[in-house]
């Protein structure tokens, strides 16, 4: 067993993808990472691999926030790179990924020293079905989504602020806004609007991988709750996804209680996330 590391991001990119693509669900995170870095003049992050009998075990990438992202892999792995990183003396700001090896890293790396509270975040991810058997009923064909443009993007900005405000916890207003900006201009951001097209909520597409569209910024307004605008718009997405993309779509959500909007719908739980703050 042994830790192989990379100098450049297109040699790491280039020998582990089949590796993530075999987990593409859990390890979706990857492909926005590599997406960021490879704008950047210089790679100057660590990336690598352990490997066992030449075949890739797990494979993590150290963020520009530097956080560790960890690719799904047993508990042998991980506390084979915990020790290379300390025989390096690498510092990290936290990690995240697959609940099991993220949480794992985070208390083997820590040696009781507690975390940040502020950092803890946890996640499911979900994968939706194959093939949607509930996207237009009688009672939906009213529904109809637009993609946002210049002309809605006062109303998208408001609720990107209100989506981040009421977190629990909060989050970041500014990036949220940047992240729907981002969106809106790669006409990945939509609205959802009535028979008499009046506004009623905000999903898109926030990154994706090779085979998946990742749902972000789902919003609705207070006056529009409880009246299934949300399951509606998400359907919506899914079957844009299938029928204009040939992709399907992930989503994570915090909502860990019975009833969760996405099972209702047809999706999969995948696995679980967690992020954590050192």
């Amino acid at each position: 067993m042994k830790v192989q590391s990379y100098k450049t991001l297109a040699r790491f990119i280039q020998k582990t993808e089949n590796f993530l693509l075999e987990n593409e669900v859990v390890n979706n995170l990857f492909w926005e990472t590599f997406s960021e870095l490879v704008k950047k003049p210089s790679f100057s992050v660590w990336a690598g691999v352990i490997l066992e009998n030449g075949k890739i075990k797990l494979c993590a990438i150290r963020t520009e926030a530097n956080y560790l992202l960890l690719s799904g892999g047993e508990d042998v792995y991980l506390e084979h790179l915990i020790q290379y990183f300390k025989r390096k003396k690498l510092k990290l700001k936290g990690v995240s990924g697959s609940s099991q090896g993220s949480l794992y890293f985070a208390e083997n790396w820590l040696y009781g020293i507690p975390e940040q509270a502020k950092g803890r975040r946890d996640f499911y991810i979900y994968e939706s079905p194959k093939k949607i058997f509930q996207w237009r009923t009688e009672s939906t064909k009213q529904y109809t989504i637009k993609a946002v443009g210049n002309n809605e993007w006062p109303r998208a900005r408001l609720w990107a602020f209100n989506f981040a405000s009421e977190s629990n916890p909060p989050l970041n207003g500014s990036a949220l806004v940047l992240m729907a900006k981002k969106m809106m201009k790669k006409q990945s951001l939509f609205f959802i609007q009535g028979a008499n097209f009046e506004t009623c909520g905000m999903a898109g597409f926030g990154r994706e991988t090779p085979s998946y569209l990742v749902i972000n910024l789902v919003y609705v307004p207070v006056e529009w709750r409880n009246q299934k605008i949300a399951q509606k718009l998400i359907l919506d997405l899914v079957h844009y996804a299938q029928q204009e993309k040939n992709k399907r779509c992930i989503l994570f959500s915090d909502y860990q209680e019975d009833g969760n909007l996405y099972q209702s719908i047809g999706f999969n739980t995948v696995s679980k996330y967690a992020e954590r703050m050192f």
